[in-house]
Formats: C-alpha cells, structure tokens, sequence
C-alpha cells in the first residue's frame, strides 16, 4: 500500500482487473457460480437421495479448477502493456459523446450539484471504481440528465521520488484537454493502466502512443508532452486539495465528502449524497458530437 492511499479501498495487487472488462465480470460470475454449484451439490448430497460423497467432490473439483484455469487467463491479460497498439476502452469505461464538457467538467456548467472526483490514472482502486459502474451509474443517472456535473482533479497519490508517472499521465490528459479531449483521454488511460501500479506503466513513450490511438493532435499533443506543459498546474493542485482529501479515489458533493476518509465511495453513498441536496432536474446537456471519446487514429 502506498503512503497517502485510503486503507479501505480495494486491495487489487497482482489480481487488478484486465484491460478487458468483459473478462473480468465473466470471472467473478464464474467464481459465483462456483460457489452456487458447491452449496448446491452438498445440499443435495446432505438427503437420502443426494449425490454421493464423490459425485460431490468430483463436481468441486471440476469447479475449483475452472476459477483456477480462469483466473490464470485474467492474470495474462492484465500484465502491463507498454508497447504495440494500446487498448481500447471498453463499455464501463467509455464517457458518453452525448454529455457536453468542458475541459476537465463533464456535463451542464449549470447544474445545481458539483460532483468533484480527486483520481489517480495509476492508481487501482480508481479503475475499480470505473470499472464496477460507479461512476458510470452517476454520470448516466446524474449527469446526462443534467443534476448534476463531474468535476476531474489529479491526485497525485502513487508517485515517490524520482517517480513521475501518475504525473506524467495527468499531463497528458492535461493536453488532450488543450483540444477539449480530456474525456477522451480519461478513457484511454483507464483503459490503458497497468495491474500493479508500477512505476513504468505510463513512459512518454506509451503515452504518445496512446494519444495517437485516441486521435488527439499530435503536433499540439506531443510538444505539450513532451515538455510538461502542465505540470506546475497539476502540482499547484496538490497542495490546492480540501484538507479532508487524504486518498484516491475522493469523491465531494456540493463540497462535502461523501462516505468515509478511508474507503472508496459507494454509487448508493453518492446517490444519496446527491438526491439529499434536493436539486431538481436542470436542462439536459448540450450535444457535442465534435468531441469522441472513442476516436481512432487520424
């Protein structure tokens, strides 16, 4: 765990979820399901007429080894991928073009609620609480309508010393928002991030590669990155932040915390957040279909 990172948010390690989303959810619903066909099978093996004792191992077995077999191809899938084309961003990760924004705003600049969400692109418990639909839910449910508007901040919690990655991944998407493709990039370098946090899962180089994926410019993109152009910016964030705001991923709602300092907030904690504000329904959000946030390489 890493100094600044909240005790209680998932600890995904080695185990990160893939770059593929739908594997990921085929896995746990197999790990469910193999729950279900255990208590299944020794319920029936309890009665008269039940299975056996070694039809009942026989099926934990079979069981037991596809979680295993299934989990090993997560686990290939998730190494950190630096090189060849990246990936694309899946479904749960993928910010709708419909929804209007600004720079690092996402929605209706008029909103009566301000979802503020300090993230890390490195860090894991922020593509958890992408990829489990959390901040899907609140931007389809929330934002699109027009309640509410999400607000992006960089929260620098994974780089040490001599380590500039998570730094050099908000510089990017930094510069994609210099194109009003901040959204976009958001996607991409989700999409993109490695399953251990390592130090080297956002090189330049890679990064570059993966603005040229997402479409961007790259006669402004890469001068921008090249030469951290907005890094003074972002580390005038970091000591910008509400106290309050120890980890990633934070969420605020109209300025308050939503849920506790040292876990990752929950879609029912933020709805609640939002729905105790009162707002009404503001106008729906102005279509941008400039902007895609699954654009593919000019």
């Amino acid at each position: 765990m890493t100094t600044n990172r909240p005790a209680g948010r998932p600890s995904i390690g080695n185990s990160a979820p893939p770059t593929s989303r739908r594997s990921a959810r085929q896995q746990r619903l197999a790990n469910r399901e193999a729950s279900r066909a255990i208590t299944r099978a020794s319920t029936s093996g309890s009665g008269g007429g039940g299975m056996s004792s070694l039809v009942l191992w026989s099926v934990v077995a079979v069981v037991v080894a596809v979680v295993v077999v299934g989990g090993l191809v997560l686990t290939s899938q998730s190494k950190t991928n630096t090189s060849g084309t990246p990936n694309t961003p899946g479904v749960l990760v993928l910010t709708p073009t419909t929804i209007t924004w600004n720079g690092q705003t996402l929605g209706n600049a008029n909103a009566p609620v301000t979802i503020d969400l300090y993230g890390d692109f490195r860090c894991s418990a922020c593509l958890v609480f992408t990829l489990e639909g959390t901040e899907k839910n609140v931007v389809d449910n929330y934002v699109a309508p027009g309640k509410a508007k999400l607000v992006w901040h960089d929260f620098l919690t994974i780089d040490s010393p001599g380590i500039t990655s998570s730094r050099d991944a908000a510089n990017a998407a930094w510069c994609a928002a210099d194109q009003n493709r901040f959204w976009t990039m958001h996607d991409w370098l989700y999409a993109n991030q490695s399953a251990d946090e390592t130090a080297d899962s956002f090189p330049k180089s890679w990064l570059s590669e993966i603005g040229k994926a997402a479409g961007m410019d790259m006669t402004k993109f890469q001068p921008c990155l090249d030469g951290g152009t907005h890094n003074d910016a972002i580390a005038a964030e970091q000591t910008s932040k509400p106290a309050e705001i120890k980890g990633t991923p934070t969420v605020l709602v109209n300025g308050k915390m939503v849920g506790v300092a040292n876990g990752v907030p929950t879609y029912d904690q933020i709805k609640a957040a939002i729905d105790g504000v009162g707002a009404s329904p503001a106008p729906s959000a102005t279509v941008v279909p400039s902007v895609s946030a699954s654009a593919t390489p000019s």
